[in-house]
């Protein structure tokens, strides 16, 4: 079956929906940029040894699986989107070099305290189809108020 993406704004998305799929390639740079930002400098992450070849941190893979990395993400101006949520099992191990493919696909839309939210299910999964991660991840939009300046009497 033809997975259909829909190009509208995030908004908009029905459960069932899907957004554009990312699709990169986790390099030992990549890898090693995030291990300095986190200061995890484990061998796991940097060398081969009994748990094979490096494994990718799985802080890579929670930043490039938020909704906002999709190609087909899009708000309209004046409005952001905010993670609420997370509810994340990890797999299996991916591990540097590989290209990971992330999809993700709307389950639920509900409103809480007067604001639209959406849970996507957020799968992450290695060249032979494995999967590396499953998230649930809810998020909310917000709009950015304009401020209005004028002269003080």
């Amino acid at each position: 079956m033809a997975v259909k993406i829909v190009e509208n704004s995030a908004m908009d998305l029905k459960v069932g929906d899907e957004q554009a799929p990312l699709v990169f390639t986790v390099t030992p740079e990549l890898n090693q940029q995030y291990l300095y930002a986190v200061e995890d400098y484990h061998p796991r992450y940097l060398e081969k040894g009994a748990w094979g070849d490096p494994i990718i941190h799985p802080s890579i893979l929670m930043n490039m699986s938020n909704r906002t990395r999709s190609p087909s993400f899009k708000l309209p101006a004046g409005w952001s989107s905010i993670h609420a949520r997370d509810d994340t099992e990890f797999h299996s191990a991916a591990r540097v070099g590989e290209t990971i493919t992330v999809q993700w696909k709307v389950v639920e839309c509900y409103e809480r305290k007067e604001r639209p939210y959406q849970a996507l299910e957020v799968r992450i999964t290695r060249p032979n189809g494995e999967l590396a991660l499953r998230r649930i991840a809810h998020s909310t939009v917000s709009r950015q108020e304009k401020a209005v300046t004028g002269k003080s009497s």
